[in-house]
């Protein structure tokens, strides 16, 4: 482990990641002001001594928006693909080794969910349940459902015809012990990965919500709320509300990407010294 967090992209992906808890355990000491309070005489202040990276349009601090967003973010992220991955991987499991009707209804189910697109889908569920964090992160999680039972189903149904099955068959092991103790922890690599990857693109997917007006609402800090709303003053030269948030985004994507790739060079015996 002490070599793999030397590994360049390793050790980058592993010092964002750092700068984020930081941020979402000490979010109350870090930041200079309210994340929520507007501050009508100081509206879209550009960055200076007294607000680092300047104000959006109802006056808030875009510093300590940014900081409090993190929590937001990556907690809802986390959660939604969490979630996902506790459902997907136990149900890919399952309609892997057993096949039949169930397991095809389940693929067409699959299929139906991903025929759409993310944000059309997105928006028409967040408009069901409600322009509330969790229902953000209920969303995220139905969506990713299918991403990890897919990739657990494909290593199930290579491995389930594998000798070392045949022979715990043989041994008088059951479907269940099979399922768990032998196939299960053979099938995870791909689940893993996919993990980290996952959490950067459920960090864009909540983004992109919020910024078309399907996620959470105003002053909730959020990091594609906030360039939602300073996008508008773009054009009058007023950069700074949405160019922090963008690299907020951009930052804690480029965390998750890095953290996937090199957990896939460390799960990979093969791919270790390439």
């Amino acid at each position: 482990m002490r070599t793999w967090l030397m590994r360049p992209g390793a050790a980058f992906g592993a010092a964002l990641l750092l700068l984020q808890v930081i941020a979402i355990v000490f979010a109350g000491l870090l930041a200079p002001y309210s994340p929520t309070t507007a501050d009508p005489l100081h509206t879209l202040m550009p960055p200076s001594a007294s607000h680092l990276l300047g104000t959006d349009v109802y006056g808030m601090d875009i510093l300590s928006r940014i900081i409090y967003a993190t929590r937001i973010n990556l907690l809802v992220s986390i959660t939604a693909v969490a979630g996902a991955f506790a459902i997907g991987v136990p149900l890919g499991l399952i309609i892997g080794f057993y096949s039949g009707i169930p397991s095809a209804i389940v693929m067409r189910l699959f299929d139906f969910i991903q025929s759409f697109p993310v944000f059309v889908l997105g928006m028409a569920l967040v408009s069901v349940l409600g322009q509330e964090i969790w229902n953000v992160a209920l969303v995220l999680a139905i969506l990713f459902v299918p991403v990890f039972a897919r990739l657990v189903r494909a290593e199930v149904l290579s491995l389930r015809q594998r000798p070392f099955i045949s022979a715990a068959r043989c041994s008088g092991a059951t479907d269940r012990s099979i399922m768990f103790r032998h196939i299960l922890p053979n099938a995870m690599t791909p689940a893993l990965v996919q993990l980290s990857i996952s959490v950067g693109m459920a960090i864009l997917l909540t983004a992109g919500l919020s910024f078309i007006g399907a996620g959470v609402r105003m002053p909730t800090p959020e990091w594609g709320l906030m360039v939602s709303s300073g996008a508008q003053q773009l054009i009058l030269g007023v950069w700074w509300v949405s160019l922090f948030p963008g690299i907020a985004i951009v930052l804690a994507v480029l965390c998750f990407a890095l953290l996937g790739d090199e957990l896939r060079i460390l799960l990979d015996p093969r791919r270790r010294h390439r």
